[in-house]
């Protein structure tokens, strides 16, 4: 049962990067490695991108006051 939570909570974690990148500020091509880093390192992309990829790009979701 264990795993499959952390498989499901993995899946969302990919799905939500993806998203936000599509949703961010960032070019086109800075888009595209961002999301070609997020397809083969699913786990560590997504981390990655919103560590360090989302802060350096904004994001165009709600601001935060």
């Amino acid at each position: 049962m264990l795993i499959l939570i952390l498989v499901i909570g993995s899946l969302a974690l990919w799905v939500g990067a993806l998203v936000s990148i599509g949703a961010s500020k960032a070019s086109g091509a800075e888009k595209a490695i961002w999301i070609l880093v997020a397809l083969l390192f699913p786990f560590v992309g997504s981390i990655a991108w919103f560590v360090f990829g989302r802060r350096a790009q904004g994001h165009a979701g709600i601001e935060r006051i």
